[in-house]
């Protein structure tokens, strides 16, 4: 048997105390690393830039390809690309289209590598908090740090998550200096080569992100403290300030002065800032990391009256708070070391207390120790526990389908020498790199924010919509007004939908209770729909699978069709036509023969042997407002005048305006200035061609708002028309409504509750004479409105989802 000395149990033993956080960190950040966190817009920016500077392209992005590139500084980006050199990441994507899969392997190489920094991350608190406060210290530090769940974040591809590591370095390496100056080795070199070191790490993470200046007050505290000389600390400060004005130096090189200042006023300006919404958030992700690490700060200043706690983090907080855009929870990136490193004091010296308490007690002192490995264990478990819950989920399914499909549509068209511009939201950056860097395919991407999109027009005559529930209103909500609208608008009503995804990544998850609480920013991108302005008959879905009615992973289902499928055999799918304008409904006036509404535009176009006749049959003015326009229309054959015999009658149903979009609704209400002339249905004689002799047999009010109009109508057996109309937007509280309408809609929802004013047509199924004589019916038939006591008492809806209603 080999016996072992003192010494060599010694390492021994510091080996398995370094190794237990490092197989933790390994687990924690390695392990499934595209499931969650969602993926964020910015890691699309840093793979986009990162592989920019793969390409040979320099350092810095150019406006045409983001509207302000001069943002950060290029360090993150020059490090991202040397570790994606070096992993050959490039050379494993060679491959002509993309699947959910292979856009997963493009996110998990770099995410594996934000993971290995993690695990390095993990070392450096070790050392950090070893050499501080203690190797326990160090320990417990460490351990939390690998397996809290709010470090999650160290997954992410950011520039945060990039510099850690330098921040660290640099901290620990004036520690070192401090070691080798009272140690006197080698003459003091060694501890200048320390001090250099330290300099050089910290410039590197400041010419990474611009913040990091405010960690010069903790690391050159530590240099003075740890050195006792000025001169020491001015070669310190030398790299510090002199490697981060190599950016300005080359952005003023390259004639971009201007736009480099320009971008960190963007950066400094930009968005809401959300500081105490994300303050809550970290807060309520992470309370016992959190209350532990401010718990032993205090413990630091208080008892041991050492204030590094207080130089690491008020001047990094204060300058997020007073400096910094938008605030996101990432930014506090920074803060996690001290954090975990403060919450090993404070249980350190928790247990040292009970310890002695029991040996004051009992007269046996339980080993701190003991005392010690019981507490980390416990916390530690905990920790661990609701890590694995966050981790194992996964919340990109959707995302990663989506991408693909994307990508495959700019390749595609690529291939026939078209080049496509990406249009929506500022996100949809996010699926501009893989085809532009691992496709070589180019393609734009048009920002939908009113700035950005009219800094310069359409490059490209294929343009692919990427429409989310925030676009998707404003189009479709005329109040919103714009010269970027127009053109937007215009693009979506001549386009065809190609793709419809639902991204909803948490939506098996209660976000208000821990550990998912962490998924309360990962709400995913909802309802997405894509379009296309170039005929594609080709339809995509990605789709939430009804399987996921539990905590296990959802599955999706995306198939691929030409055209929506039946399983009767005796039905078949067929295109009809394409080309119209946001068409709402339809009838037939002949065999294959179609008149079908366009909602907004207020024009009735008609579909002959599935040809669209290029003229329109009618052409009305309508108001068209959110819900509103030309809503509803059926067709009969019916008598109604002895003399001229039976005829096919037209009944339409529209909002009547003197001319087309001339209603203003601006807020909630609508300005009762502009509000149109009604909601109406005419009835109309077919000739075979023509619409003709137009008569109103039905004038209902509208407003207070451009919502809920109704719209559908039917012509019954008995020939009677039966019109579905809504409430209006009617109000509940008396403060909402006013005009016109105060009246008539105060505490009620159409005025159609027991607490309200007597019915007005709004709000019910109305039935009419095909000369607009009310059918009257009720309880005492003397309404129009089918209903028994309370006009609406015998209409019941039911819900699916939260705007998914089924009324019968």
């Amino acid at each position: 048997m080999i016996k072992l000395t003192g010494q060599q149990n010694s390492k021994i033993k510091y080996v398995t105390i370094i190794l237990i956080p490092i197989v933790l960190a390994s687990f924690t950040h390695l392990w499934n690393p595209t499931g969650f966190p969602t993926i964020y817009i910015d890691e699309d920016h840093y793979m986009r830039r990162a592989l920019q500077v793969m390409e040979g392209q320099g350092p810095q992005e150019s406006s045409a390809i983001y509207d302000h590139p001069y943002d950060h500084p290029y360090f993150g980006q020059i490090f991202l690309a040397s570790l994606l050199k070096i992993s050959d990441y490039k050379f494993q994507l060679e491959q002509e289209t993309e699947t959910s899969e292979s856009i997963q392997q493009l996110y998990t190489t770099p995410r594996i590598l934000m993971g290995i920094l993690a695990v390095i991350d993990t070392i450096l608190v070790f050392k950090i908090g070893e050499m501080w406060l203690g190797r326990k210290v160090g320990f417990v530090g460490a351990i939390l740090f690998a397996i809290m769940p709010l470090t999650w974040m160290l997954k992410m591809v950011l520039l945060d998550t990039i510099l850690l590591p330098f921040v660290l370095s640099s901290i620990l390496l004036a520690i070192y200096s401090g070691k080798a100056y009272r140690n006197k080795t080698n003459n003091g070199s060694l501890n200048v080569m320390w001090i250099i070191l330290s300099g050089i790490t910290l410039g590197l993470a400041i010419f990474t992100k611009i913040p990091i200046i405010t960690f010069i007050p903790l690391v050159g505290y530590l240099i003075y403290k740890n050195n006792k000389s000025l001169k020491k600390l001015g070669i310190w400060l030398i790299p510090v300030l002199v490697i981060p004005l190599i950016w300005p130096a080359y952005v003023m090189y390259i004639g971009e002065l201007e736009n480099g200042i320009n971008g960190i006023l963007y950066q400094v300006e930009r968005g809401e800032r959300n500081f105490d919404e994300t303050i809550s958030f970290i807060f309520l992700a992470d309370p016992v990391l959190i209350i532990l690490g401010i718990c032993g700060g205090i413990a630091l200043v208080l008892v041991k009256r050492d204030f590094t706690f207080l130089i690491w983090t008020l001047p990094y907080f204060l300058f997020i708070y007073f400096i910094g855009g938008i605030v996101k929870y990432f930014h506090f990136i920074e803060l996690l070391p001290i954090m975990a490193i403060a919450s090993g004091f404070i249980i350190v010296t928790a247990s040292s207390k009970i310890s002695l308490k029991n040996k004051r007690r009992d007269g046996n002192r339980i080993s701190q120790t003991i005392t010690l490995v019981v507490i980390v264990a416990g916390i530690g478990l905990f920790g661990l526990i609701s890590t694995i819950m966050l981790i194992s989920a996964n919340t990109n399914e959707v995302f990663f389908e989506l991408s693909a499909f994307v990508s495959n549509y700019v390749t595609s068209n690529t291939a026939f020498d078209k080049s496509t511009t990406l249009m929506g939201q500022h996100w949809i950056r996010s699926f501009s790199w893989i085809p532009m860097y691992v496709h070589d395919k180019t393609n734009f991407v048009k920002d939908v924010f009113p700035e950005r999109y009219l800094k310069e027009p359409l490059k490209t005559d294929d343009v692919l919509m990427i429409v989310d529930s925030q676009l998707k209103h404003d189009i479709f909500d005329y109040s919103v007004q714009g010269e970027h609208l127009d053109e937007i608008r215009k693009i979506y009503h001549n386009s065809d939908r190609t793709g419809l995804f639902v991204d909803s990544p948490t939506r098996i998850y209660d976000t208000n209770q821990y550990p998912f609480t962490n998924m309360k920013e990962s709400r995913g991108l909802g309802l997405i729909e894509v379009r296309s302005n170039q005929a594609n008959n080709q339809m995509a879905f990605a789709l939430i699978s009804n399987e996921s009615s539990n905590n296990t992973n959802s599955s999706l289902t995306t198939p691929k069709v030409d055209l929506p499928t039946v399983t009767n055999p005796n039905l078949r799918v067929e295109m009809v036509a394409s080309g119209l304008s946001y068409p709402s409904t339809m009838a037939f006036v002949g065999k294959d023969d179609l008149l079908v509404l366009e909602k907004n535009n207020g024009t009735i176009k008609r579909i002959v042997n599935g040809n669209l006749l290029d003229e329109p049959i009618l052409d009305l003015n309508v108001a068209n407002k959110i819900e509103r326009g030309l809503l509803g229309i059926d067709v009969a054959r019916q008598t109604l005048d002895n003399a001229t015999g039976e005829k096919t009658y037209v009944y339409v149903y529209y909002t009547q305006a003197l001319k087309d979009g001339n209603d203003v609704c601006p807020t909630v209400l609508c300005d009762e200035n502009t509000n149109p002339l009604g909601n109406r249905i005419y009835r109309f004689e077919w000739t075979g061609n023509e619409l003709v002799n137009p008569n109103l047999i039905l004038d209902l009010p509208v407003g207070p708002g451009a919502d809920h109009n109704g719209g559908v109508i039917k012509v019954g057996p008995d020939g009677n028309i039966y019109a579905l109309v809504g409430d209006g937007d009617s109000c509940w509280e008396a403060e909402f409504c006013n005009g016109v309408f105060e009246d008539s809609t105060v505490y009620s929802e159409s005025s159609n509750v027991p607490t309200g004013n007597p019915p007005d047509g709004r709000g019910g199924i109305l039935s009419i004479s095909p000369f607009g004589e009310p059918m009257l019916g009720g309880e005492n038939k003397t309404t129009g409105i089918l209903a028994r006591s309370q006009p609406l008492k015998q209409v019941f809806c039911i819900w699916s989802s939260k705007w998914i209603w089924t009324c019968f």
